[in-house]
């Protein structure tokens, strides 16, 4: 039986289509396989370069853990250096002297916690009555104040929470929080003065003085009168390897 003319002439075309949908359909599967390929390396590649959650966190608690192992020792040898400092002024002579001038000098350094009368003040955030939330926040300008206005009326030493004081303490906002030295401290600041507590109290509450410019600054933060006490303790400066978050002490 022969082939119509048609059918004849339509069959190289039909073999042409085929033969065109066959290469795209292989081409289309290369494209998915290759691109499925990709994306499951890539996948790979991201979660292997993501740090191991639990390492990471065992590696910190080790170093936490070596940290406050130092930190043990170290009061300890401070313990037994200042036993042996107390003994020998017990025993007088020149040896008592030049640690008597030690002693002095770790005051003046702030390395060496200090316990006495003294005064207490506490500034706490205003409450937020306006758009410019900066403008009801405790700023570093406002704690340098206070603690200056405590030096120049003859403190021997000033903290801000479990911050110390020193020469070389800077003052100074980051955020929502103030740097003071190697601690970040948050509302309330307590601030502690060791030293003459009448006098301390007198130069803070003068009219017009800093407490009465922050209180008047209409701003609603929270200042406390000064408070004397008989007995306030002032802890030693911590070096950035020991310092926390600065809480406040009882």
């Amino acid at each position: 039986m022969k082939e119509s003319p048609r059918t004849a002439t339509n069959a190289p075309l039909r073999r042409r289509v085929v033969g065109s949908w066959t290469i795209v359909a292989a081409v289309f599967g290369l494209m998915v396989s290759v691109q499925y390929h990709d994306v499951a390396l890539g996948g790979a590649a991201i979660w292997s370069a993501l740090p191991d959650v639990s390492s990471v966190s065992a590696r910190l608690a080790a170093v936490d853990n070596v940290n406050q192992a130092l930190r043990r020792r170290e009061s300890g040898v401070m313990r037994n250096i200042l036993a042996l400092q107390s003994d020998a002024l017990r025993r007088g002579g020149a040896t008592a002297l030049v640690e008597r001038q030690l002693h002095a000098a770790r005051v003046l350094a702030g390395t060496v916690a200090l316990t006495g009368p003294g005064v207490v003040v506490t500034i706490s955030d205003g409450r937020m009555s306006g758009p410019d939330l900066a403008q009801f926040l405790t700023h570093d300008w406002d704690l340098r104040s206070v603690v200056n206005e405590l030096f120049v009326a003859g403190a021997d030493a000033v903290s801000i929470n479990s911050a110390r004081i020193t020469a070389q303490t800077g003052v100074y906002c980051i955020g929502p929080v103030v740097r003071v030295g190697n601690m970040r401290l948050g509302p309330p600041f307590v601030i502690r003065a060791i030293g003459d507590s009448s006098v301390l109290a007198a130069a803070l509450n003068l009219p017009g003085g800093v407490l009465d410019a922050l209180r008047g600054a209409n701003r609603g933060l929270h200042v406390t009168r000064p408070q004397q006490k008989r007995r306030i303790r002032v802890p030693a400066y911590e070096p950035a390897l020991f310092a926390q978050t600065g809480e406040a002490l009882p």
